[in-house]
């Protein structure tokens, strides 16, 4: 294990490897982007020991299956390092993610949580499709701590309920609603993989994904409605002061929302960046613009950066599987034994729906035997050019995108299932239970917008 002294700065290396990783965006020698891959090798190592047990097997396989496909190609040892470097931006996105969590948390709108969870319904009906509508609003930018303030709140709220049917409540309502926000928010890391490896165009996918994730609100919450109207609970003593206040704050935190979709869009669309260094480099900035203009910029700064310290500090888990899940893409690519992955994709061939199906089957079954959606994700993305050639970008991203969200709260070691069955004090695979037809129906929901993207495109 790494002394704790340096454990602590392991964020100044990671940003030098991140600032490295910007300069080839503008500046692409290949001598560059193998130093960026030998500074990926050493943070492998560096945090192999340091990463949970799940992700180190996974690593294990990654690596492993990789070095397998390398001894089968012809590509020379001196190519490896660059076999490292190929997701180095997705860390870059992942460790700038507490920025807009701070910003959030400095303007105090995650205080909107319990005025939101609020309200004047009686029974666990109604709360149910408020808990939704509060976690889509406020997972796009808030993401886990959503989940987390929320799951508490409502232990309060519905405190005098059976335990069971509260935990089922809390499972269902928290989780179900996390995804549904996952689908659209640039922020999300499996939108943005799916993005990275098709190449699609964010604007053009977002209307889809904003289709998914309403017909997917509009039937789990009528359902959800239906299955805990019978429910009462107490009525507590109502917090009607600020109502308005409340209300306006809910606008303008929509407001910077929308704002910060449309910096990610010009910078994508108009710049011509990468969609995924588009939301990198936009994600600083505008939260600190944003801290600024509600006078919050010193406590902006009082919670960012230790938070985003210790975060960027604790990348391990994703270190080891975004950066095996590299190089094992890059060998696979150049394996012949690619052309064997490819044969169930090539059987299907001029059968779009079969397809689809395969990918929701492929990614719900990884999920449950406890491998993450990235690096489903990430073996998809090896064969991406087959199955772009079997599907339009646009409806291939809807489709990888949804198919992965959709598992996101059935998924036994993923962190939110995880985190609630700790909060809840549950089995995870109860919450499993709970939330599978949930991950059937989504990704069902996913293949029929796909299908009907293949009508325009």
């Amino acid at each position: 294990m790494l002394p704790v002294r340096f454990a602590n700065h392991l964020y100044i290396f990671y940003s030098f490897v991140f600032l490295l990783n910007v300069i080839h965006v503008f500046w692409q020698k290949p001598f560059l982007y193998s130093v960026i891959g030998v500074l990926g090798i050493i943070m492998v190592i560096i945090n192999f020991p340091r990463a949970d047990r799940v992700f180190k097997i996974l690593g294990v396989i990654l690596l492993a299956a990789g070095t397998f496909f390398f001894f089968s190609s012809d590509v020379s040892a001196r190519e490896i390092p660059a076999f490292f470097a190929g997701n180095i931006g997705l860390l870059f996105l992942l460790s700038m993610l507490p920025w807009m969590n701070s910003v959030v948390k400095a303007g105090r709108y995650n205080k909107l949580l319990q005025s939101l969870l609020g309200g004047n319904g009686q029974g666990m009906g109604p709360l149910y499709v408020r808990s939704e509508v509060t976690m889509i609003s406020l997972a796009a930018f808030l993401n886990l701590s959503s989940a987390t303030i929320s799951q508490d709140l409502l232990k309060e709220q519905i405190n005098n309920v059976k335990r069971k049917v509260k935990n089922s409540f809390i499972a269902m309502a928290t989780l179900r609603g996390y995804s549904l926000a996952l689908l659209w928010s640039p922020l999300e890391i499996l939108l943005a993989t799916s993005i990275f490896i098709t190449g699609a165009d964010y604007l053009v996918v977002l209307p889809w994904m904003l289709l998914i994730a309403v017909l997917g609100f509009a039937i789990d919450s009528s359902v959800g409605n239906i299955l805990f109207r019978k429910y009462e609970i107490e009525r507590k003593t109502p917090v009607k002061q600020r109502v308005g206040e409340n209300k306006g704050r809910l606008i303008q935190f929509i407001t910077a929302l929308f704002l910060f979709l449309l910096v990610v869009v010009f910078l994508a669309n108009v710049i011509q960046f990468d969609f995924l260094f588009a939301v990198t480099i936009a994600i600083f900035p505008f939260a600190f613009t944003w801290a600024v203009l509600m006078k919050r910029k010193k406590s902006f700064l009082q919670v960012g950066l230790p938070t985003w310290k210790k975060q960027t500090n604790h990348l391990s888990n994703f270190i080891v599987l975004l950066l095996a899940l590299s190089f094992l893409t890059e060998t696979l690519n150049a394996s012949p034994y690619l052309e064997f992955l490819q044969e169930p994709i090539v059987a299907l061939e001029g059968r779009p729906l079969l397809i689809m199906l395969f990918i929701q089957a492929a990614f719900l079954g990884m999920t449950l035997l406890g491998v993450h959606p990235l690096a489903t994700m990430g073996i998809f993305g090896g064969v991406s050019e087959l199955l772009m050639g079997a599907l339009p970008s646009v409806t291939l991203t809807v489709l990888l995108s949804s198919c992965a969200i959709a598992t996101v709260p059935s998924a036994p070691y993923g962190l939110i299932v995880t985190m609630t069955s700790v909060g809840l004090r549950m089995n995870p695979y109860q919450i499993v239970m709970k939330n599978l037809p949930y991950s059937l129906l989504l990704g069902f929901i996913g293949i029929g917008v796909s299908l009907l993207t293949l009508l325009i495109y």
